[in-house]
C-alpha cells in the first residue's frame, strides 16, 4: 500500500469490574433493637422510595411512642389548666403567681411534648401508634434493588446492624485496574 498520513488507533484491554454507585447505595440500619414481625422484600426485587421493607417490634419504639403520648396529655391538661387561671387571674379572682405558674408549667409541657416528638422522628418511626405502639417500619430511602438481605421472620436485630443493602443500578462506577506502563495512554475524556 502507498504510505501516507493516517490516524492509528490502538485499544488497550484492562480488567474491570462493575460496582454500585456508592453515592447511589444504602446500608438500611433499624436504629432500634427489636424483632424482625415481617419481611416485605426479598433479594432483588425493586423498590420505590418510602416502601415499607420489614416491620420490627421494639420495646424502645413503644417507651417512647408511651412517652410521646403522656406528654401530649400533659400538654393537653397544662392548656386546661393555664386558660383557667389566666381568666382567674384576669377576674382578680386569684393571685398573679398561680397564672405565672400556670403558664411556665404550660411552656414546659410544650418542650417535652417537643421533644418526645423529636426523638421518634430522628429514629424514623413517627408518632402514629397505628398497628401498636412498638411497630418500626424499615422504609427505602430511595428507588432501587434490594442487593443484600441480612434478615429473617422473628430474628432480633441490634439497633447498628445493617439488615439490607439497596442500591440504585440506574447508575453504576466501572473500576479499572491500569498499570503503570499503560497509565500515559489513558486520558480523561477518552471513551471506554
Amino acid at each position: 500500500d502507498t504510505v501516507k498520513p493516517a490516524h492509528i488507533f490502538t485499544m488497550l484491554t484492562l480488567p474491570g469490574e462493575i460496582r454500585f454507585n456508592q453515592d447511589r447505595t444504602a446500608h438500611i440500619v433499624p436504629r432500634v433493637d427489636g424483632i424482625v414481625e415481617s419481611v416485605t422484600v426479598d433479594l432483588g426485587q425493586q423498590v420505590k422510595k418510602g416502601q415499607v421493607l420489614a416491620v420490627l417490634a421494639s420495646t424502645g419504639v413503644s417507651e417512647l411512642r408511651s412517652d410521646a403520648l403522656a406528654a401530649q396529655k400533659r400538654l393537653g391538661m397544662a392548656k386546661t389548666i393555664y386558660a383557667r387561671e389566666k381568666e382567674l387571674w384576669e377576674d382578680k379572682i386569684s393571685a398573679e403567681q398561680d397564672y405565672l405558674q400556670a403558664q411556665q408549667d404550660l411552656q414546659e409541657a410544650e418542650i417535652a411534648a417537643q421533644n418526645t416528638t423529636q426523638k421518634l422522628h430522628a429514629l424514623g418511626a413517627g408518632t402514629s401508634a397505628k398497628g401498636g405502639l412498638s411497630r418500626y417500619e424499615l422504609r427505602a430511602p430511595f428507588d432501587g434493588m434490594i442487593v443484600e438481605r441480612h434478615l429473617s421472620l422473628g430474628e432480633s436485630v441490634q439497633a447498628n446492624a445493617n439488615v439490607m443493602t439497596l442500591a440504585d443500578l440506574s447508575s453504576v462506577w466501572a473500576e479499572i485496574v491500569v498499570s503503570a506502563k499503560d497509565l500515559s495512554t489513558v486520558k480523561v475524556g477518552t471513551s471506554v
